[in-house]
């Protein structure tokens, strides 16, 4: 059973009052999911606004010939797929498990009615859909604006907080809007330049303001 303080954890309902928290808490339910099962598919009608409490869920489009491009990873306390819920629309994204998940659904009808029953969701929605929207658009600038060689190393240093990015070579290339041939000569680019070590299933970083730099080339 889900409670006010599960909810709480979850920045979107943080700052919702106790009877807006408990009537939510009553709605949602839980569901779980294996590493790389689908969550929801691309083009398909939505079920309702995922919660991620635990995992990650990774966020893509494919295109005709196959390729696909990473739009998001979500962690714990995000949420994903909104849009359709409120356009009517299909997905715009199919979200797939890259680990154990654990997630709180809310149906589509039972979000619009507590939206209709409590404001101040509804002005949660709009703060949290404008975040994702820049997140969007900062996507857009990188695959517009910078190399190969300066997305991989800005998403190096955003995975890599602590040292270390688990990534694969298709994983860079998805993420960075390449493929996985590119992206592995300029992870090896990298090396040689002594900003990041290879290892199997992982990059080490080295020189995050060497990255940095890559970055801002």
């Amino acid at each position: 059973m889900t409670t006010c303080d599960d909810l709480r954890a979850i920045p979107l309902f943080a700052s919702l009052d106790e009877q807006a928290l408990t009537a939510t808490s009553r709605r949602v339910r839980r569901c779980t999911f294996r590493p790389g099962q689908y969550i929801v598919h691309e083009d398909e009608q939505p079920p309702g606004l995922f919660f991620v409490l635990r995992g990650r869920v990774r966020l893509s489009c494919t295109a005709v010939d196959g390729r696909e491009q990473v739009l998001a990873m979500v962690g714990p306390g995000e949420n994903f797929n909104a849009v359709p819920i409120f356009d009517g629309h299909p997905n715009l994204a199919t979200a797939r498990a890259m680990s154990p998940v654990d997630c709180l659904l809310l149906l589509r009808q039972d979000l619009l009615t507590l939206i209709q029953q409590h404001p101040d969701l509804a002005l949660a929605m709009l703060s949290e859909m404008a975040g994702q929207l820049r997140e969007l658009v900062s996507l857009v600038e990188d695959l517009a604006f910078r190399t190969v060689r300066a997305r991989l190393a800005r998403l190096l240093l955003a995975e890599a907080a602590e040292g270390t990015a688990e990534l694969t070579h298709q994983d860079l290339a998805e993420r960075t809007g390449t493929v996985r041939e590119i992206a592995g000569r300029a992870l090896r680019r990298l090396a040689e330049e002594g900003l990041v070590r290879l290892e199997r299933g992982r990059v080490i970083v080295l020189d995050p303001a060497g990255l940095k730099h890559v970055v801002e080339e």
